[in-house]
This record gives structure tokens, C-alpha cells and sequence, in this order.
């Protein structure tokens, strides 16, 4: 790569503590062997399954991630209003201007500036209390608005979507206008990393840093007597394995020098 060319992380959902603890196990080394310059995350579900604490926050930008992407359960921990307006993290942007926070933040990284968007679905995606809304605004006049208003060298998108059919269309709207958009919310990584007609790199999910054979990083057996018999068990976090899911690119103005690649690591 040349001396433009930046080499970017972003690292699916991270789901509770065990997440948090394989992140900082396996995230240094990771940075190194891929020499990578910029790590973002996805941390909606970081602090005991739902929202951000400061707490792990500050844990996890010690273990190396520079930028913090969110979604639906961005309100589930009250102490998340201590950190919201920290210049490093991103809420997501289609929703009303009453909330605080930004859902977008400039980075400077070697020399270029980086936009980090984050944007929420609206299918199957409701919005439960403390939202005062019911679904979030739409996405398509959000991002018209913010990339009117913000100038960088390169855009990166997170879209927080339950539907296939929701992100392959935002994706396909906003292709040849950012440079990267990845999917979140599923926990499930899909094996599509492409890049699109116009040059946006592009996965549907990034998939999930956290416990694995269990329900998306919940424990089976809570979840599984909710789907069958309409039980309320409080969900917890799976004491099993962990499995670090992400994407790595490259952010350049060489075409010949574009690359994508799915990294998938399983605790043994």
C-alpha cells in the first residue's frame, strides 16, 4: 500500500463481557498482523447484553478500538448519557434532533478524514421505551442530509437493520458515495463481502464478537422456552466460546489496490 492508503477494522457487534474479554485478548494482536490503522466497532450490546456503560467503554478503547458505531439499545443504559457526546461515538442519525448525541463523527487518520455514519432500519425494528418514538426516521433522507453537510475523504457507513431487503437497497443507494457500508444487528456474519458496481465495499452483516452456539449471545435455554411456550425468562449472556467476527479493508484511491476480506476467529 502506499502512503494514502489506510487500513481499516470494523468489528461486528460486541456482546457483554465475554465479548469485551476476547476483544481484549485478541484485538493487539489482530492490529498488528494486519497492520491495521483504525478500529471501529459496533457496541450496542457491549454491557450486559443491552446499551454502554463508561465503564466498558473506557475498556475497550484500551484494548484498542477507536470508533464506537450503536443502534436500537443505545438508551439502555442511563450512564450512556455521561459519554454520548464523546467525539468517538456514533448513535445512530436517523432519529429525532431531541436526542443527544451525533450520528456522525469526523476521524483523522493519517492524513484523511474519515466520516463514521450510523443509521437504523425501520422493518421489524421497533423502538421500545425509552424511545418516545415508534420506529426511526427514514434513512434515506437522513444520509442525503448528512453527507450534503459533512466532507471528508471517505464515508463509512454502519447500518443497524433487521432485513437483507432494507440494506442491499440503502447500500445500492448510497454506492460510489461512501466508501464502506456494513450491516449490523443479526449477529450472524454473511458471506457476501463485495465490492459494489460504484466501488462501496459492502457485507449485509458484520456478524457478532461474542458467545457462540447459543442464541445470537444469549443463553439457548431462556430464549428457546420464549419462542416455544411464551415464557419470560430474563435473557443472559452465554458463558460459552467466543467467536470475534469483522471486516478488513482498505480505504484508497487506487482502485487496483481495493480489498476486502471477512476475518473470523473461534475460541478454542
Amino acid at each position: 500500500m502506499n502512503d494514502k492508503d489506510i487500513k481499516i477494522l470494523f468489528l461486528g457487534d460486541i456482546f457483554g463481557l465475554p465479548g469485551i474479554r476476547f476483544i481484549e485478548k485478541k484485538l493487539p494482536a489482530i492490529k498488528k498482523e494486519y497492520q491495521i490503522d483504525f478500529v471501529i466497532a459496533q457496541a450496542e450490546n457491549v454491557s450486559g447484553r443491552k446499551g454502554l456503560e463508561p465503564k466498558d467503554y473506557l475498556r475497550l478503547k484500551r484494548a484498542g478500538i477507536d470508533a464506537f458505531t450503536l443502534g436500537n439499545h443505545v438508551w439502555a443504559k442511563d450512564k450512556i448519557k455521561e459519554i454520548i457526546d464523546n467525539n468517538d461515538l456514533i448513535r445512530p442519525a436517523n432519529i429525532k434532533e431531541k436526542y443527544p448525541g451525533k450520528g456522525i463523527r469526523i476521524f483523522e487518520v493519517l492524513g484523511k478524514k474519515i466520516a463514521v455514519m450510523s443509521f437504523m432500519g425501520i422493518t421489524f425494528n421497533p423502538l421500545l421505551s425509552p424511545w418516545e418514538e415508534e420506529v426511526a426516521d427514514n434513512f434515506f433522507d437522513e444520509f442525503d442530509k448528512l453527507y450534503e453537510q459533512n466532507k471528508a475523504d471517505y464515508y463509512i457507513i454502519d447500518f443497524h437493520a433487521e432485513t437483507t431487503a432494507e440494506k442491499n437497497v440503502f447500500s445500492l443507494y448510497t454506492d460510489g458515495k461512501v466508501s464502506a457500508f456494513f450491516g449490523t444487528h443479526t449477529h450472524v456474519q454473511t458471506n457476501d463481502a463485495r465490492i459494489l458496481p460504484h466501488g462501496t465495499y459492502y457485507v449485509t452483516d458484520a456478524g457478532m464478537c461474542g458467545p457462540t452456539n447459543c442464541a445470537i449471545g444469549s443463553n439457548f435455554d431462556e430464549v428457546y422456552q420464549k419462542m416455544r411456550y411464551g415464557a419470560f425468562l430474563p435473557f443472559q449472556v452465554s458463558k460459552n466460546p467466543c467467536q470475534l467476527n469483522g471486516v478488513i479493508f482498505v480505504l484508497t484511491k487506487n482502485n487496483e489496490n481495493k480489498k476486502i476480506q471477512l476475518l473470523n476467529i473461534m475460541e478454542k
